[in-house]
């Protein structure tokens, strides 16, 4: 499906050559109707509330009117993002398939970013972010990795000053979304730092913008958010300002004392003493964003743990990290008995 009619503006701003190039590489083609709509629903369920960085409730109204389009990178950014948590019966046949290919969308969205198409630079902050939801692997270092975009989403935003609290000439919709969209930032540099060792791009020394709080999350009047996705990202941010233990002690040499130890097991437990109660996951009640949020907390358990020397280390943290690790077991195979795949839940970590 050609998109030119409805972004003849912006295509008519750009050089034939430009153009052209936009068209080679199906920067212009989206998927037809039915599959846009399975994308987006897909998104807004199940990367959403992980990447809170888009205004649902804006997005849908501009996706319906044909005269008010939503921008074009951002709707193939979101195609890319919704298509990585298709579920595998979407896939049965070669046309499913090519039209769910994260790859495709991605070099679309590639394109168009290359192109300097969007002018808006939260829309190409929010773009970027959800391109950096492509995922190959932990060797993946090209233009093609979680990284790469990641970093990218976070320079930018850097540079248009979203570290700074420098709110006052923005409406109160665009100032809640500003902070998501920087505490979204910040979460997924502190969590690449944690899991794969990456050096940290955002000092919190250097950034002044509010805490994130549930009414950063009501889009309109009237607008009631899912409680349960509200304090997954609220409770995932405090989950990544511990992460700064982890990380900041990997930079430091010398074995980790027993003061530290015993420091940064007190504010994992306080964590969980304070978090909601509809936010606690067991078998019993399994509920999908309480039982990623607790996945993440038992994996850092078992980072903290992991950084005590094996020589000093005693058997009741050895009993700590085999029982945290078995959770994660356990979530993981209540994730999948019902049907939530791990192809949704892998890219949460």
């Amino acid at each position: 499906m050609d998109v030119y009619d409805a972004y003849k503006t912006p295509l008519n701003l750009l050089e034939d050559e430009e153009r052209t190039i936009l068209e080679l590489k199906g920067a212009l083609e989206i998927p037809p109707q039915d599959v846009q709509d399975e994308l987006i629903d897909a998104f807004f369920s199940w990367v959403a509330p992980v990447l809170p960085v888009v205004n649902q409730k804006v997005f849908l109204s501009m996706y319906k009117d044909p005269l008010n389009p939503p921008s074009l990178l951002l709707l193939q950014a979101i195609f890319l993002a919704g298509s990585r948590v298709v579920g595998e019966n979407n896939r049965e046949n070669q046309s499913s398939s090519a039209a769910h290919s994260s790859m495709i969308y991605l070099q679309r969205a590639k394109a168009l970013y290359d192109a300097e198409f969007e002018k808006d630079r939260i829309t190409v902050i929010q773009s970027l972010l959800l391109m950096s939801w492509y995922w190959q692997g932990t060797e993946d270092t090209t233009e093609n990795g979680l990284f790469y975009w990641s970093r990218l989403a976070i320079g930018v935003a850097q540079n248009f000053g979203m570290h700074e609290s420098n709110e006052l000439d923005m409406s109160l919709s665009e100032r809640r979304l500003w902070r998501r969209i920087w505490w979204t930032l910040y979460t997924r540099d502190r969590a690449m730092a944690a899991a794969y060792g990456r050096p940290i791009s955002i000092d919190t020394d250097l950034t002044n913008v509010d805490p994130i709080t549930q009414d950063d999350f009501i889009e309109g009047e009237g607008h009631q958010p899912d409680s349960v996705r509200v304090q997954f990202f609220i409770q995932y941010v405090k989950l990544c300002e511990l992460m700064d233990l982890v990380v900041g002690r990997r930079r430091k040499t010398g074995p980790l004392t027993e003061s530290e130890f015993a420091q940064w097991e007190i504010r994992l437990s306080q964590w969980m003493i304070q978090c909601p109660e509809q936010m606690h996951w067991s078998q019993a009640r399994h509920n999908f964003w309480p039982a990623i949020l607790h996945s993440i907390f038992y994996t850092m358990v078992c980072q903290l743990h992991a950084l005590l020397p094996a020589v000093a280390r005693p058997s009741a943290s050895s009993a700590v990290a085999l029982q945290a690790g078995s959770t994660i077991a356990s979530i993981m195979q209540a994730i999948v008995s019902h049907g939530q795949r791990c192809q949704k839940s892998k890219s949460y970590f």
